[in-house]
């Protein structure tokens, strides 16, 4: 309980800080603006009066949200400029311009607050004033939402750089060159280089085995072939004529 208190207490210290107070505003606008428009498109198709009406309220307020963002976002430009005048100045340099473009802007939210709050009174069901007033607040909604949206994008990419090219350089994979494929065409008979491959010597079928040389046994042999065991000559006996007695 203690740590939800403090946590309470500094959230409230934050909400004096001109810059975090803008950091806060800043996606309420598109956000509520674009959570508005689909209220008010849902009740169009279900002919919901109440529901087009919380869309109304919804639109007309997030618009307003503009006007105590900008004057947070005036109130912490000069503190922002103090540290990264040196530090980044193209940070500064980008941060400033979208100021100024938040600030050319300002006619579209307060249009869209005055757009919001005479089609409540009228009544986008009562007549087809105040229905073509409905469908005006709901394309100026979906107008200055993208608008916003856009200027926040811009504020990302003044403290984010790697934003703009969406590429970090760990994303990159080498690219792995392949050998070319042969294919049969490509492929003769011709083009083999008989030239290096030597005849092995073969022995001939009719040479008898004493006298075959080891030479080809080893030729037979490394061919895959065992050679028959060779049978030794047995000596033949002589004709022994027996002695007169």
């Amino acid at each position: 309980m203690s740590d939800f208190i403090i946590q309470i207490e500094k959230l409230i210290t934050a909400f004096g800080d001109a810059e975090y107070r803008y950091l806060l505003l800043e996606p309420l606008i598109f956000y509520g603006i674009l959570i508005g428009v689909v209220m008010l498109g849902v009740g169009f198709f279900m002919k919901a009066p109440k529901l087009q009406f919380a869309a109304l309220i919804t639109i007309g307020i997030s618009a307003f949200a503009h006007v105590p963002y900008k004057e947070a976002r005036l109130s912490a430009a000069p503190r922002m400029e103090q540290v990264y005048k040196i530090s980044s100045p193209a940070r500064m340099k980008g941060f400033n311009e979208n100021t100024q473009t938040w600030l050319e802007t300002v006619w579209q939210f307060r249009l869209l607050v005055l757009l919001a709050a005479v089609t409540l009174m009228i009544g986008i069901n009562r007549n087809r004033f105040g229905f073509g007033l409905g469908v005006a607040t709901c394309l100026l909604g979906l107008l200055v939402a993208k608008n916003a949206m856009w200027l926040h994008y811009q504020d990302a990419i003044a403290y984010h750089p790697n934003l703009k090219k969406h590429e970090a350089p760990i994303d990159r994979q080498p690219r792995i060159q392949t050998p070319p494929a042969v294919t049969q065409s490509q492929w003769t008979p011709e083009s083999v280089d008989t030239t290096r491959v030597a005849p092995a010597a073969a022995a001939p079928a009719t040479m008898p085995l004493s006298t075959r040389p080891p030479s080809s046994a080893g030729s037979t042999f490394s061919r895959g072939r065992i050679p028959p065991p060779e049978v030794p000559i047995r000596p033949r006996a002589r004709a022994v004529t027996p002695m007169a007695r």
